[in-house]
């Protein structure tokens, strides 16, 4: 734990939520009307029963087949419920929109990185962090996402249960650990995929509620912020240990040394880049493994269609960058586990201007929100929208083509839209076929839970109470 008191460390946590890049506009416009929606109460009650959220935001869609408003802590939200309308927001006035209330708490873990920034500073970081994610840089990593795998699945025992999201876990916390910091945090998974744990909890439904939520004490957020503290410390020895270290080849080298108009980051804007980086590259893609692993023990005959794929691709072999090309079978698994279990549920921005949706005015200052979990399970846009068929995602020919379920633009976001779509995409897809294709060819493991694992959605969507799983060993193809 961190050596900061907990006051230091939430007066840290704090200070970062309260900086901007931009004037933050608020909608008090009483004249304007607003379309009807669920009320506070109905929000705030699913917010405190966690799943229910889902089921709210599922149900106003159904209601409310275009755009719904409600009320939050004093803010005008306005949930967006079709693909043109979410396309016309979140894209076509993309520029003119900034990052919500969830991002804006999320400041007190991320600081302003990438994900949290706004406006000139989001688009110079952008500028300063894209050779990280330059496409022979995603083939090193690729290299080292296989080694790791291959590590990995040197401690996974015949018959052995383990729970998925901490197993799936401490490998992307290698793999984050190798490619991002150029360092083995395999003795660190413990302590730091606890402290994320940690963070991740304690924050999760306040950051949803803005950053006034956070500023409630509580023992959750009290170990949160000490928690946060820890990682603080963590990354900061890294960066100091690379500033003095010379010729390391990772992503922290490469922002090490990003320059622009010979001005290059900060500690604290390395920092706030490595923290991003540290949630997106292991969080959302530990969790989108974790819900794969159930999908394919819940649907053997897809599992079975994926491995056919696996055995003639690779014949046993570990897969490198090279081979997923050839591999469009194990990509449409990891878009319809996309699809149906988004890591990234939900999306925010605050409107810095107007706009006019058909008969719609959403006044400057309004926060619209999209939900990657409704829309993306929608039967207006999808066939079988709770059936999982990775075949949707394959044309006639049996390549991958995400366009092939026929759905519409605004229907499947799982990395966001335009300038803010997720920069580390390629990196994702790459590092999930790989531990797949890599672990799917000798193991299935099959679920044990004797109830229900429920979705949760916070800063990420975390299965609860977790994704008990028994390692059986495939029997090796004749």
């Amino acid at each position: 734990m961190s050596d900061l008191s907990v006051r230091e460390a939430t007066k840290r946590a704090t200070a970062r939520m309260s900086h901007s890049d931009v004037e933050i506009p608020r909608d008090r416009d009483s004249s304007v009307p607003r379309p009807p929606g669920p009320s506070t109460t109905a929000l705030i009650n699913a917010f405190r029963r966690g799943p229910a959220v889902l089921e709210l935001f599922t149900n106003v869609a159904r209601e409310h087949p275009q755009i719904a408003h409600t009320r939050l802590l004093g803010e005008h939200l306005y949930l967006l419920n079709s693909p043109d309308v979410i396309v016309d927001v979140m894209q076509k006035h993309g520029r003119n929109t900034m990052k919500g209330r969830g991002l804006q708490g999320a400041k007190a873990l991320l600081g302003n990185g990438l994900l949290t920034s706004e406006g000139d500073a989001h688009m110079r970081q952008r500028r300063l962090v894209q050779p990280a994610f330059h496409h022979d840089r995603i083939r090193l990593y690729a290299d080292q996402m296989a080694d790791l795998s291959v590590a990995h699945e040197a401690t996974w025992v015949n018959g052995a249960e383990v729970d998925m999201v901490t197993d799936m876990s401490a490998l992307t916390l290698a793999i984050v650990g190798r490619t991002l910091f150029g360092s083995d945090l395999t003795g660190d998974a413990s302590d730091v995929g606890d402290a994320l744990t940690t963070v991740l909890e304690g924050m999760g439904s306040r950051l949803m509620l803005g950053p006034a939520a956070m500023r409630i004490p509580s023992p959750s957020r009290r170990r949160a912020v000490l928690a946060a503290a820890q990682l603080d410390t963590m990354v900061q020895r890294i960066i100091d240990n690379h500033r003095g270290g010379g010729n390391a080849d990772d992503m922290l080298a490469i922002l090490i040394s990003a320059t622009e108009d010979g001005t290059g980051m900060t500690d604290e804007q390395l920092r706030d880049e490595s923290m991003t980086l540290v949630l997106a590259g292991h969080e959302t893609t530990a969790m989108t493994l974790s819900w794969g692993w159930m999908l394919l023990a819940q649907n053997p005959l897809a599992r079975e269609w994926m491995t056919e794929e696996l055995d003639a691709v690779l014949n046993g072999r570990t897969p490198v960058m090279a081979d997923l090309d050839a591999m469009p079978r194990t990509r449409a698994v990891v878009a319809e586990i996309l699809r149906m279990y988004p890591a990234a549920w939900v999306i925010g921005r605050r409107l810095l201007d107007d706009v006019e949706i058909g008969d719609v005015r959403i006044p400057r200052g309004a926060i619209c929100l999209a939900s990657q979990w409704v829309m993306q399970r929608d039967q207006r846009w999808w066939d079988q929208p709770l059936s999982f068929r990775p075949d949707r995602w394959l044309t006639p020919a049996g390549t991958f083509d995400e366009s092939a379920p026929g759905q519409p633009r605004g229907a499947f976001f799982p990395f966001g839209f335009g300038n803010r779509r997720c920069i580390g995409e390629s990196f994702a897809w790459t590092e999930a076929m790989l531990i797949l294709g890599t672990l799917a060819q000798r193991w299935s493991p099959e679920l044990v839970m004797d109830g229900a694992i429920e979705p949760m959605p916070a800063v990420t969507l975390r299965p609860s109470p977790g994704m008990a799983m028994r390692l059986v060993a495939r029997a090796k193809p004749q």
